[in-house]
């Protein structure tokens, strides 16, 4: 009886050790595969020459544009000769970027060149609205047309409409905010008559802060509101936002559409509808942030030009057919009885490179 006590406490330690041991070894396996996600690497080379090529097997190209303003390098080539040589690398990603070229000198000691090259043409994102797969493409020859190494890395390129939500991407929600689309002057134009309808002291156009006073500033974000619910007829179409504000550690992917989408299919989700509002509030001069409060966003407009004041819009009220300024009373509301996890101010953002993705 006791030896039988012996064997299964015996038995019970070998499976939790076990466990144990598959667990150190699932996390290593997916540490070692996130090392791999981020260090793809290629070598090779025609004597005297060797190149090693570092890039990411997959790129968010709705981040591209900030990667590109910020000098972000996604790809990195490291080169030596056994004998001094004068070389030309290029690099780029097919159907999606220019070719970057650069002339370097190469030498017995490793070196390093990056690239982040430029895209290829203005539409290229905007016509990105599903995966594609491509190849980075580097090239290595001497100032002879010498080839001595050739590459042609496989590479996904995530749709534009891929948000991927994470703590370090917080600003990259602004991508989605396009002021200068001429859909969003569209709308701004459409949304003159509806400031011209209000009692005054309403402005007369849409003169951003030099307007004056906090109530022509909200006058003109209510005359934009209504225009999306009077001319556009936009419906709110309930979605979670699934970011949990700059401490969370969780990485969370959604779809998005551009402001010139939610616009063309008159309805959008929280997030899309509050990037579309912020669109037209950033192209008349007013600066806008973006609210995130659990599974929700809504916009925040700056009264004065010091940002010193903010007042709330809520897309979410277009579906109830209320005006702007009751949205405005609405989200004010919602501000102060919400727990905020985060406000992401557009302006902040521009300043640190991120601009509008189209």
């Amino acid at each position: 009886m006791h030896m039988g006590r012996k064997v299964i406490v015996l038995i019970l330690a070998v499976i939790v050790l076990t466990g144990l041991s598959a667990g150190y070894v699932v996390e290593g396996i997916q540490a070692y595969s996130r090392y791999l996600v981020d260090n793809q690497e290629h070598c090779g080379g025609q004597s005297p020459v060797h190149v090693c090529v570092q890039s990411p097997p997959a790129i968010f190209s709705a981040f591209y544009p900030s990667y590109v303003s910020t000098n972000v390098p996604l790809i990195n080539v490291k080169y030596s000769s056994s004998s001094p040589i004068t070389l030309i690398i290029s690099a780029g990603i097919l159907n999606f970027s220019q070719q970057e070229t650069v002339t370097v000198n190469a030498t017995a000691n490793t070196q390093t060149v990056s690239f982040i090259p430029p895209l290829l043409n203005g539409n290229v994102l905007r016509q990105l609205t599903n995966n594609m797969n491509t190849s980075l493409q580097v090239r290595v020859m001497d100032t002879h047309n010498t080839l001595y190494y050739v590459d042609d890395s496989p590479v996904l390129l995530h749709s534009r409409w891929l948000m991927e939500w994470v703590a370090a991407n917080r600003l990259k929600i602004v991508a989605w905010v396009t002021p200068d689309d001429p859909a969003i002057a569209q709308l701004v134009k459409r949304a003159i008559s509806h400031l011209q309808a209000q009692p005054p002291p309403a402005p007369t156009t849409m003169a951003g802060y030099d307007s004056a006073s906090t109530t022509t500033v909200k006058d003109q974000v209510d005359a934009i509101f209504d225009a999306l619910r009077l001319d556009y007829h936009i419906r709110y179409v309930q979605a979670s936002v699934p970011y949990g504000g700059p401490d969370d550690n969780n990485v969370a992917l959604q779809d998005i559409r551009l402001p010139f989408e939610v616009l063309q299919q008159r309805s959008g989700m929280c997030v899309e509808l509050t990037a579309l509002l912020a669109s037209a509030v950033e192209h008349i001069g007013l600066h806008a942030e973006i609210v995130i409060v659990p599974g929700h966003a809504f916009l925040g407009v700056a009264v004065n030009p010091n940002d010193s004041q903010f007042e709330y819009w809520d897309a979410v009220e277009v579906n109830n057919n209320v005006a702007g300024d009751s949205a405005n009373i609405f989200a004010d509301h919602e501000y102060k009885q919400q727990h905020i996890i985060d406000t992401i101010l557009i302006s902040r953002a521009r300043a640190q490179g991120i601009g509008p993705m189209i």
